[in-house]
């Protein structure tokens, strides 16, 4: 019994290993194929909804048509959202670091200020994914629900954070691991736990849209 569970528990390693294996190539592949700049978002937004499907489903016909499906369909939104967290993401790095160099009392709160601001965006930052492959909103309208989705999960994304800087750690000192299931890896993570947040927001929209209905009746 214990070698059989023993047994099962490798084949299902196995599998997730060789899955993370070939989205981190098609993610290398689409990104190179977008030029870098241009195929970076698409090919991440692709690994996340492939990611996503395989929480869901377990096993999904091809990850290929899966992947290509999600790389094409969001090519110019991916873009645009990344350029818009890029830009975000340079103001709020730049300002923190022009405000700590800095020698003035009114610098200090700045920098205090831009500090918050770059800890609501690194929030922001580990939610918008998952919300992009679970809503159809707009830009600003992505951004604003992977902040509140964030802000109304703390535990969640402490946790979260905690996972992915441990990740990451291990990724940094085994760079072997990096190449081949870096993207994959932190992919699962996160929707691992932005999924699970997203739907808890879902449904508690869901129960006070009910409960409103039923109070308009």
């Amino acid at each position: 019994m214990f070698f059989e569970k023993l047994t099962e528990i490798m084949r299902i390693f196995c599998i997730y290993f060789l899955r993370f294996i070939y989205l981190n190539m098609l993610w290398g592949l689409f990104t190179l194929a977008g030029l870098v700049v241009f195929g970076f978002s698409p090919a991440t937004i692709a690994v996340y909804r492939v990611q996503e499907k395989l929480i869901e489903e377990k096993h999904i016909p091809s990850i290929w048509k899966t992947f290509w499906q999600a790389y094409r369909s969001n090519f110019w939104s991916a873009n645009k959202l990344g350029f818009v967290l890029t830009i975000i993401g340079g103001i709020i790095y730049f300002d923190l670091q022009f405000f700590i160099m800095m020698d003035h009392a009114w610098s200090y709160y700045a920098g205090i200020l831009f500090y918050i601001l770059s800890v609501w965006y690194m929030i922001m930052l580990l939610y918008i994914i998952p919300v992009s492959t679970s809503y159809s909103l707009t830009l600003f309208g992505k951004l604003k629900q992977a902040f509140i989705i964030g802000m109304l999960h703390p535990i969640k994304t402490i946790l979260m954070a905690i996972s992915l800087a441990g990740t990451v750690y291990i990724l940094l000192m085994f760079p072997q691991l990096l190449i081949t299931i870096g993207i994959s890896l932190i992919s699962f993570i996160v929707m691992i736990f932005g999924k699970t947040a997203v739907e808890h927001v879902s449904e508690l929209k869901h129960r006070v849209a009910q409960q409103q209905t039923v109070k308009q009746t």
